[in-house]
């Protein structure tokens, strides 16, 4: 069963509806669009019932539509809502489910006016992200190719000297290596972080130059397919002092102990108390500012949530970061992170970067 015709299989009959309506736009993107229906172009619609599958979109995307989605019925159109009120006409859709967190508020009430006889359901985030938070062995072979693109470009990066580069020259030469290694583009905008700087945990990059003694955080991902890859390094520009050692001893212990933990039905939150107890019982607990990691896919931040205040448990195909990090104002920062497939026999790190603590020259 392909995923589309899954998803109308279970929400149709969950929540009693004849149709779900999904849309997509230059202002607001439906990842979940992509995902059921495979097309990439910037604005379209989807409707999906019991037994039709129907997609909206305007004269630009007529090639592309029919060559990415082969099993929807495509109407090239130049007034769209017109063209969804007339398909729903003819099924009797009474009760149409709306993608809520994507469709704009003056999309729906359009809608509303042109089909005032319909019941319009709004579907929340929480239903939808877990359409995507097991991966398919397909989508498990992608995110496994963006993170290989990304941790052969931060070795290449790391190869040649930092030293005397600031942090924007370094950013700009690992997003480069992305795209001349494979990449479609970057996942997130590259942070690199210097010196106390590193103690910021979403430091953007400066014209901070990088000096002997430095802590250096480097966070980058990279985009492949539609899909995203998510990693952190740490290393020490030259030789490091014996606090820059422990600080990062510590992530190191709470970064392995929370992939030890991985095990399918472990409540997401016991993993994260992995990471967070060695932090606490090395007096860095108060140091540690974030949860332990997030799902990743078609998206860079998306379910499950592995956090004091995270929901669930892990499962299997799940694709999700571990990043454990302190943060001391003043001294530096550590992260390290990798990004995790969850097999039913055990976790697969798909980074591919040394998480000891680096050399950079």
């Amino acid at each position: 069963m392909k995923k589309f015709e899954l998803f109308s299989h279970r929400c149709l009959k969950k929540l009693r509806l004849d149709a779900v309506l999904f849309n997509s736009s230059e202002f607001l993107p439906s990842v979940n669009l992509r995902y059921l229906s495979g097309f990439t172009g910037s604005d379209a619609s989807i409707l999906l019932t019991g037994s039709e599958h129907h997609l909206f979109t305007d004269g630009r995307y007529k090639t592309q539509a029919r060559q990415e989605c082969p099993d929807f019925e495509i109407h090239v159109v130049r007034r769209k809502l017109d063209s969804i009120r007339s398909v729903m006409k003819r099924l009797q859709i009474r009760r149409l489910g709306l993608e809520a967190p994507r469709i704009s508020h003056e999309l729906a009430t359009k809608l509303g006016r042109k089909v005032p006889d319909v019941q319009l359901v709004s579907l929340g985030r929480q239903f939808l992200d877990s359409l995507r938070i097991k991966k398919t062995p397909q989508e498990k072979s992608i995110l496994q190719r963006a993170a290989e693109i990304a941790s052969h470009s931060c070795e290449e990066l790391l190869s040649s000297s930092l030293l005397g580069k600031t942090e924007r020259q370094v950013a700009e030469k690992l997003e480069a290596l992305f795209r001349a290694n494979g990449a479609q583009g970057v996942a997130f905008e590259t942070l690199v972080a210097a010196a106390e700087r590193s103690a910021l945990p979403h430091a953007r990059p400066t014209d901070k130059v990088i000096e002997p003694g430095n802590f250096v955080l480097i966070d980058f991902g990279c985009t492949y397919a539609g899909y995203h890859s998510d990693e952190t390094v740490t290393g020490v520009a030259g030789s490091p002092t014996g606090e820059q050692e422990k600080l990062h001893a510590v992530v190191y212990e709470a970064h392995m102990r929370a992939i030890d933990a991985l095990k399918v039905g472990v409540g997401v939150k016991e993993v994260d108390s992995a990471a967070r107890n060695v932090m606490m019982n090395a007096g860095l607990g108060k140091y540690f500012l974030h949860g332990l990691g997030h799902g990743v896919g078609l998206e860079i931040h998306e379910p499950p949530h592995l956090s004091p205040l995270g929901k669930g448990v892990i499962e299997d195909g799940m694709v999700f970061t571990i990043e454990p990090g302190v943060y001391v104002e003043g001294v530096g920062g550590v992260r390290l992170e990798s990004l995790v497939y969850m097999d039913k026999t055990g976790p697969e790190v798909l980074s591919r970067m040394s998480k000891k603590l680096l050399t950079i020259g």
